[in-house]
């Protein structure tokens, strides 16, 4: 039997829907498994994610378009799952994989999403780092929006308004002042509260937001 026959037969037989190259690897020699990969992908079998990372697919007969036969979400935790990642939804269509100790940045292709890595070296590492206030370059300035979002989710932060938020805000209300805070301005104090930014890199980072709204209108 044919090693490509014999490896379809093992990934028939696996639940899920993602197979790693690693589970297929002791079925033959390392070229021998490339050549019976690649034959799978061509009868539309197999859907490449990223190294080493396969879904299972199918072809459509009218439109000969090879998909996988599950949905993103789903794929994207199996794949979690497999890697022994813990995998979170940054709510704009990012999935974000925290494999704690391990360093990984493998390439996925989940979609019209995107796949984001974290670990715990990289997170010592933003948290630990102080910049200097006036040194703003580091900070993007367009799409800083995306940027703090993204920012409060890779840290596992939500804004959670307090009793002097409230009373700050009724004060300015009662003032007649119109001025309102908005999603993005509350994620950076949240991030500020949480010790995840300075008070030199929320204002840095405010400003920036605050310009590209203002160029923007």
């Amino acid at each position: 039997m044919k090693l490509a026959d014999r490896m379809r037969q093992s990934i028939r037989r696996r639940s899920g829907h993602v197979v790693l190259r690693a589970e297929l690897a002791p079925l033959g020699s390392a070229s021998q498994v490339s050549e019976a990969l690649k034959e799978l992908q061509r009868d539309g079998e197999l859907l490449r994610l990223g190294a080493g990372v396969y879904a299972k697919a199918r072809r459509d007969e009218s439109t000969h378009e090879v998909t996988p036969v599950a949905d993103v979400e789903t794929l994207g935790r199996e794949v979690a799952h497999k890697l022994k990642a813990r995998v979170t939804d940054s709510g704009n269509g990012t999935l974000v994989l925290d494999t704690g100790d391990r360093r990984l940045s493998r390439k996925l292709a989940l979609g019209p999403g995107s796949v984001q890595y974290v670990n715990n070296r990289s997170r010592r590492a933003l948290t630990e780092s102080r910049r200097k206030p006036w040194d703003m370059a580091i900070f993007p300035t367009s799409d800083v929006g995306d940027y703090v979002r993204r920012l409060a989710s890779f840290h596992g932060v939500r804004y959670m308004p307090t009793a002097a938020d409230q009373w700050a805000e009724t004060v300015t209300r009662l003032a007649g002042d119109e001025v309102r805070s908005g999603p993005v301005q509350d994620l950076l104090v949240a991030l500020k509260r949480a010790g995840k930014l300075t008070k030199d890199d929320m204002a840095s980072l405010l400003v920036n937001y605050l310009r590209e709204r203002k160029q923007g209108v």
